[in-house]
């Protein structure tokens, strides 16, 4: 995996500790800390790279984001900066006008920041695209608007009244409206699927060492995406690490062979399946026990059954799969916090809750007693900034409550939702350290939730590792992989205030897979 090699004249953050030098040899960490102590384990020809008082830190994890996803988003049409109304019709017909052919599916809306909370319905749709479906994602992804063509080709009106309920919202006259919630989404996935090649994955992957990310989760995988990264993997083409967590309420479509392990050893395995128990904030799915302050007759979505998801979880653990769920508002947590309970201490990646939006004192409780991995998205303090007026002044004190979750000995993990939030890691360790963004904004600027930078590397480092079973993992400790990144900042809080633009060089098993001004990364 590489000759030795030897980093010395700046800073290394192990995950852990501060150190002088490091020594890699056959892809591991042999040695770390006082330049003299390492050099002289440094066997003879060893590669010496003077650092000029660059910071190393390990490579940085990203323990929850959609790759597929990410992939669609990056190459399709990208709504995430329309301005208003009339600038995302526009988009959209133009967009049409290239690609005259198909389903056309925008994504990235963002109700609060592009349309001031008003959201667009079917009709307005029309105005954009009408002889043929149009499917417009909400930020979140737990929401969507469809034109007229698509609602009827889903057969929206001719579902079950249990099925609409809650799940399709509707105009005066009691007519679907073109706006549709969770479960109903997927009503739509048909229409706006759109394949994503191993070429597609791999450029993804390619833009994400650029960040200085090594190694990724890619959450809910399908069978098509799971097939695309086994066979990247199987060729040997994964430019980082990647593992997969698959759907937890449709295992039955997995063959046994598609969970194995397959090609280079630590470059890829399907780790676990991740089910959906609430919603998001955005579009007030999210389960609360009080209704919204700002909708006083909604309290979000109980997402699936108790009974079919504690059946998927049985039936994944029998599988070896490690339990993720989503829960978002605070009576959601504490449903996904029992249905988890059977499954915590498990061998191998623990049992997970993703996002955590509102841990209020009642819900933290529940949380010391079972104990499960919380994955967390430093990024959402930042893009939630409407969260205030949602939730009320009393309950947004206990939004994204980092802090208060760390002191009760919780080990945050890091990572970005992408592409339902920004990909960079550096915007979400910011986040976690300084609570508001450029502008002041925050779904809760109470300082004391902020983190130490410190802290906040650790979870997208060593807590990232732990969460996916693999201690050598996000740590550049004796025996951990090689998996590192060199910024052009003399510490941590430098780095974190350049962001992604500090990244210099990204190393995976003692390779470097980007150096700043590669034309493209690995090459």
């Amino acid at each position: 995996m590489g000759e030795p090699r030897l980093w010395t004249g700046g800073r290394i953050f192990t995950g852990h500790r501060y150190a002088e030098s490091l020594l890699v040899d056959d892809g591991v960490v042999v040695a770390v800390g006082a330049d003299p102590d390492v050099r002289r384990l440094a066997p003879s020809g060893t590669d010496v790279a003077a650092l000029h008082g660059r910071l190393v830190l390990p490579g940085l994890i990203d323990a929850h984001l959609h790759l597929g996803e990410l992939a669609r988003s990056r190459a399709g049409l990208d709504l995430s900066s329309a301005r208003d109304l009339d600038d995302m019709i526009a988009r959209i017909r133009e967009w049409a006008g290239a690609h005259p052919t198909g389903t056309v599916v925008g994504r990235g809306l963002d109700i609060e920041r592009s349309l001031g909370g008003r959201w667009p319905l079917g009709a307005d749709l029309d105005r954009a695209v009408d002889d043929r479906p149009l499917v417009v994602y909400h930020a979140s992804g737990h929401a969507a608007i469809a034109n007229t063509v698509a609602l009827s080709a889903a057969e929206v009106e001719s579902r079950a009244v249990e099925e609409l309920r809650d799940r399709v919202g509707r105009s005066p006259d009691g007519r679907p409206n073109g706006v549709v919630f969770e479960e109903a989404v997927r009503w739509l996935a048909p229409l706006a699927a759109t394949p994503v090649g191993p070429d597609d994955l791999v450029r993804t992957l390619e833009h994400l060492a650029l960040l200085g990310l090594t190694t990724v989760a890619s959450m809910n995988v399908s069978v098509d995406e799971l097939t695309g990264l086994r066979s990247l993997a199987s060729d040997q083409r994964l430019p980082l690490r990647v593992r997969a967590y698959v759907r937890l309420l449709r295992l039955g479509e997995y063959a046994p062979s598609d969970l194995a392990p397959v090609g280079v050893p630590g470059r890829f395995a399907v780790v676990g399946a991740k089910g959906f128990t609430d919603g998001a904030f955005g579009p007030r799915t999210a389960w609360l026990s009080e209704p919204y302050a700002d909708a006083p007759d909604r309290s979000g979505i109980p997402v699936e059954s108790d009974e079919s998801l504690s059946e998927a979880l049985a039936a994944a653990d029998a599988l070896g799969l490690a339990p993720a769920l989503h829960a978002i508002g605070d009576r959601a947590v504490v449903r996904a916090t029992r249905l988890l309970a059977p499954y915590i201490g498990r061998r191998g990646a623990p049992s997970r809750i993703e996002h955590l939006g509102l841990v209020p004192p009642a819900v933290l409780s529940v949380l010391g007693e079972v104990r499960p991995a919380l994955v967390v998205q430093p990024g959402f303090v930042w893009s939630d900034f409407w969260l205030p007026e949602r939730l009320g002044p009393a309950r947004v004190r206990w939004a994204y409550p980092f802090r208060t979750l760390a002191d009760r000995g919780h080990r945050l993990v890091g990572s970005s939702d992408a592409p339902y939030d920004p990909v960079d890691p550096w915007r979400g360790l910011r986040a976690a350290v300084e609570r508001c963004d450029a502008q002041g904004r925050s779904a809760n600027p109470n300082v004391r939730e902020a983190l130490a930078v410190e802290e906040a590397a650790r979870m997208y480092t060593v807590h990232a590792g732990g969460a996916l079973g693999e201690p050598t993992l996000g740590s550049l400790e004796v025996g951990s992989k090689a998996d590192l990144v060199i910024v052009e900042a003399t510490g941590l809080g430098a780095a974190l205030r350049a962001g992604a633009a500090s990244v210099r060089e990204t190393w995976l098993d003692g390779r470097r897979v980007y150096a700043f001004g590669d034309t493209r990364p690995g090459q």
